[in-house]
């Protein structure tokens, strides 16, 4: 009865016409009132109505409330009065008003929509920066790795780079020469639980890891410590597996002498093309580099632009 009597008013009925031709997109209070020209608080009193019988239901959308037909009011009772009320109204002038005010609504909406984007389109980068932080999307994306990859962090340090990636593959084998860096990664580990971590004490030119151990290798920032580039290229060529890829960041050729004086660099960056060489020499193939955006930054003294990056990657053949 109470299912009747919540039917029996004309105007529920406009309401539920109107929700069927969205369907489960939804309507908000604002957009209903505008189809059948009616105050907010009178269609918001039969919403509820029509809420309180089951028949619509609401789901928030930011601010607001977006009303459609429930999915309990499928059952077959009530989809058989709501057809023959349909029925009886296919020829009501009102009804076809409401469905023209409505489009209108909808194109409202849509527009609103584009307005806004189109607005915050120039701040849009600061401003999911402002909520989300700047390496979110890139965080992200390393859920792309293998899951079953073996990957070496070779010149780990503190482990940043390992912190970030043992979520997404089977194991992380992390290298370190310093006992300062090693001491401060193992922390990490067990801070973050990281119980795929094996951590090693060892140099890139003399690799503790069993030969084609590795699905990957990542050296970031770490060659232009190394005394003996092609010594660790070879090495990193034979922990990887065939098929494995070593990726390598670095600094591009720079003057910043500072690095060299204070932060310990044996070489003042690196010629992409070729490190590309030193690399095919140790037998890699499939080398791609991409220069990455310069960030036009300056040090903490204000004195010197940091050095551009670059990236290579390089695969170990499979036969």
């Amino acid at each position: 009865m109470k299912l009747l009597r919540t039917l029996a008013d004309p105007m529920r009925l406009r309401m539920l016409r109107l929700l069927e031709r969205t369907g489960t997109d939804g309507l908000r209070i604002g957009e209903l009132a505008v189809a059948m020209k009616l105050p907010q608080s009178t269609v918001s009193r039969h919403m509820k109505a029509l809420v309180d019988a089951g028949i619509t239901e609401g789901r928030r959308d930011g601010t607001s409330m977006l009303y459609r037909i429930s999915n309990a009011a499928e059952n077959a009772i009530s989809r058989q009065l709501r057809v023959m009320v349909k029925h009886q109204l296919l020829t009501d002038e009102q009804l076809t008003t409401d469905a023209s005010r409505l489009k209108q609504a909808l194109q409202d909406r849509q527009n609103l929509r584009v307005d806004f984007f189109g607005a915050a389109a120039p701040q849009w980068d600061a401003i999911r920066s402002q909520w989300f932080g700047d390496t979110f999307h890139m965080e992200a994306m390393l859920a792309l790795l293998n899951p079953q990859w073996t990957v070496g962090d070779l010149g780990a340090g503190t482990g940043t780079a390992f912190g970030l990636i043992a979520p997404h593959v089977k194991k992380i084998i992390a290298v370190e020469p310093s006992p300062h860096m090693v001491k401060a990664a193992r922390n990490r580990i067990r801070m973050a639980q990281l119980d795929n971590v094996e951590l090693l004490s060892g140099s890139l030119e003399d690799l503790p890891i069993a030969d084609q151990t590795l699905d990957a290798a990542l050296t970031i920032l770490v060659l232009h410590h190394v005394v003996r580039i092609p010594a660790a290229l070879t090495q990193i060529q034979r922990a990887l597996k065939p098929g494995g890829v070593a990726l390598i960041v670095d600094l591009l050729p720079h003057t910043v002498e500072i690095f060299r004086e204070k932060m310990g660099h044996r070489w003042m960056g690196f010629a992409p093309d070729e490190l590309a060489q030193q690399l095919t020499i140790a037998g890699f193939k499939d080398i791609r580099r991409h220069t990455l955006p310069s960030r036009k930054s300056r040090s903490p003294e204000s004195r010197w632009a940091v050095p551009d990056l670059f990236v290579l990657r390089a695969v170990r053949p499979v036969h």
